[in-house]
């Protein structure tokens, strides 16, 4: 039987995913670029990207049992006819979605006035000095918590303010210190000179000292003292606590003077000491250490954050509740378009279904409406939100007009080349650890995808000729050549083997996560993104035919949930933690994160490639299918004489449906 790419029974179904992933396209990627303009912290965000896809388990552990259910057949439920039952839930999953990211919209701006704040210590102790907040100059009451600190820009001043005024560190290049003399700007105004055996000390040594590095002390929890040498070329971080500010002299002053929780001084050399006093010359001079707090409210677990004028989180909290319901709407919509591909496209006497095709249509809804978002819209969450609405209302009317379209549940022998010669297996208790493996490999694809994709949009911001078009671009990318590989894609998977595409897609990663750390311009992040073709797009439909093989007909939405539970939701919230880490402290541990995640990737690809050619599939290959002795009379009768042709079973180039072994 001859399957055509124009099959008029799927034409709506092939819009309905169109319009589908298309919608998702518009918005999702640009989220992270709305939760900056509502004014979320780094460490909000990162919370948001990882619980929301968490929360949206609900949609799929649930919509796909009650799908099951609602299609009966088993357990005494009526057999549905028609498959309106899984219409009519896709379209109430797509509105509902819809409701939710629009509630969004309506969440106020966080409006956080950052007061100036400087880090500054001395030999009696160390201090965060900020200004005060608000008309009622107020400062912030401490608990017991402790954060971090970033420091930066350390110099020797006098009477340090909330403003830091320094431009730049006091400190030489690290070649031009001479440790032989350089101690000798510690040595408590004792000019002592530890000579070098053999070497004349200078006429003058003051006049070939360098400027000294700040030393910033404090003491472990085991009491031994830690000095922290700043230096131009890295901040300092500190962990720390604070105690409630200490009382001005008199009410004019307008500063917040916070002392350290901890144990800590700063080493002043005397001869700075004498250098500053005859700098301020007729003023008070109380040398001190002063250094700049870098992203003083933005960085991962800020101390300071919370000291912010203004600063109230219910928006946060409200965001991550909506965004989290949207998120499970959308993920028991696409488990729930998994079931309905499938069952559409019921596998012919030749065992080809279709499935790619629908699912390329997809793929082009999903990298058209991206770059025009982007560009057009510059990633603005209203334009976005339009965009998608739209789509999502037609797609809806689609699912709700066309009564003709082939879903109606499949009978038990469906995914066989003859129902009457098959015999009902168990398929949850004969492929129960295989289906379970498979999940694991979802979600490890999925936390090495979302650790990317989650925070493209910032990578991109923070790149030369980063804008939101090379956002939509870079889901182009990787959208539009998938639609050829998905055309496809069930020749290629028989081709190929379920498994040896999953190894491909590991392997993938190791150059997808490497590439970030070498590219230093957001034009050429398009040669790693257009990798997600095969992670993305061409894995997705190889995990939906591997479980149209493994689950039996009453437990198919189960299957299809399966993917999206474990790639898009728990992949994605371990992914989004794990990523997050990456822009703390950008971009040195941004190519620390994906330096791991390089590793991880070619350890898994290639334990992955051993344990299945060398175990599993030698020792799980599928057994040669023989006829009942004796014989069905069903079989006898068709047969005439009573001769039986063996059934011809196929699959995974083999031509044996069954030989899928994980």
């Amino acid at each position: 039987m001859k399957v055509n790419w124009i099959n008029k029974n799927l034409l709506t179904l092939k819009c309905v995913l169109f319009l589908f992933f298309g919608a998702i396209g518009a918005l999702l990627p640009f989220l992270p670029i709305q939760m900056n303009s509502l004014g979320l912290s780094r460490d909000e965000a990162v919370i948001v990207s990882a619980v929301a896809p968490f929360i949206a388990l609900i949609g799929p552990l649930v919509a796909a049992p009650l799908a099951d259910r609602l299609a009966g057949g088993f357990g005494g439920a009526p057999r549905s006819k028609t498959g309106r039952y899984l219409r009519v839930m896709i379209v109430v999953c797509c509105v509902l979605a819809t409701i939710f990211y629009w509630l969004l919209t309506l969440i106020p701006p966080i409006i956080r006035s950052p007061p100036n704040v400087s880090f500054t210590c001395d030999e009696a102790g160390g201090f965060i000095l900020q200004d005060r907040c608000g008309g009622e100059r107020t400062c912030y009451h401490w608990g017991s918590g402790k954060g971090s600190v970033l420091v930066k820009n350390c110099i020797f001043t006098c009477n340090a303010t909330s403003s830091y005024k320094g431009d730049s560190s006091t400190a030489p290049p690290l070649e031009e210190v001479s440790s032989e003399y350089a101690e000798d700007y510690y040595d408590a105004g004792t000019n002592i000179i530890n000579e070098p055996e053999g070497v004349a000390p200078p006429a003058n040594p003051a006049e070939y000292l360098p400027e000294p590095y700040p030393h910033l002390c404090f003491k472990d929890q085991q009491g031994a003292t830690i000095c922290e040498v700043y230096t131009e070329f890295y901040p300092i971080k500190l962990t720390l606590g604070l105690q409630p500010s200490i009382e001005p002299e008199n009410d004019t002053e307008n500063t917040c003077k916070y002392p350290f929780d901890e144990p800590f001084n700063c080493r002043i050399p005397l001869k700075k000491i004498q250098e500053l006093k005859k700098e301020f010359v007729g003023e008070e001079c109380n040398p001190v250490i002063q250094c700049e707090i870098q992203d003083p409210y933005n960085n991962t677990d800020s101390l300071l954050k919370k000291s912010q004028c203004g600063y109230d989180n219910i928006s946060f909290w409200l965001y991550l509740f909506i965004k989290s319901f949207g998120d499970v709407f959308i993920a028991a919509a696409v488990a729930l378009l998994g079931t309905a591909i499938v069952i559409a496209t019921r596998e012919t006497s030749t065992g080809r279904g279709d499935i790619g095709k629908q699912f390329a249509c997809g793929s082009l809804g999903f990298g058209i409406f991206a770059p025009i978002i982007g560009g057009v819209a510059q990633g603005r969450f209203f334009e976005g939100i339009i965009c998608f609405t739209v789509l999502m209302l037609l797609a809806a009317i689609i699912l709700l007009a066309d009564e003709k379209m082939p879903l109606s549940p499949p009978e038990w022998w469906w995914h066989t080349r003859c129902g009457l010669l098959a015999l009902p297996l168990s398929s949850v208790r004969k492929y129960g650890l295989e289906t379970a493996a498979l999940g694991v490999v979802l979600f490890l694809l999925g936390v090495f995808w979302n650790s990317i994709d989650s925070f493209l949009a910032w990578h991109v911001a923070k790149l030369p000729e980063g804008d939101p078009l090379i956002i939509g671009l870079a889901v182009t990318v990787g959208a539009i050549p998938a639609v050829i590989f998905l055309i496809f894609a069930e020749k290629i998977v028989d081709y190929c083997g379920h498994s040896n595409i999953l190894i491909f897609c590991f392997v993938n990663y190791i150059c997808h996560h490497l590439t970030l750390i070498c590219i230093e311009n957001a034009t050429l992040l398009f040669l790693c993104e257009i990798l997600e073709m095969f992670t993305l797009h061409v894995m997705y439909v190889t995990a939906v035919l591997y479980l149209r093989h493994l689950v039996p007909r009453k437990l198919t939405a189960c299957g299809q949930a399966l993917p999206v539970a474990a790639h898009f939701c728990l992949g994605r919230c371990i992914g989004a933690l794990l990523g997050g880490i990456a822009y703390d402290e950008y971009p040195a541990n941004f190519n620390r994160v994906h330096q791991w995640f390089t590793i991880a990737a070619a350890i898994v690809a290639f334990s992955y490639y051993v344990i299945y050619h060398f175990y599993l599939k030698p020792k799980c290959a599928a057994p040669v299918h023989l006829p009942p002795d004796p014989a069905p009379a069903v079989v006898q009768s068709m047969n005439g004489n009573g001769s039986y042709t063996p059934l011809r079973v196929y699959h995974n180039s083999k031509s044996k449906k069954g030989h899928f072994r994980y």
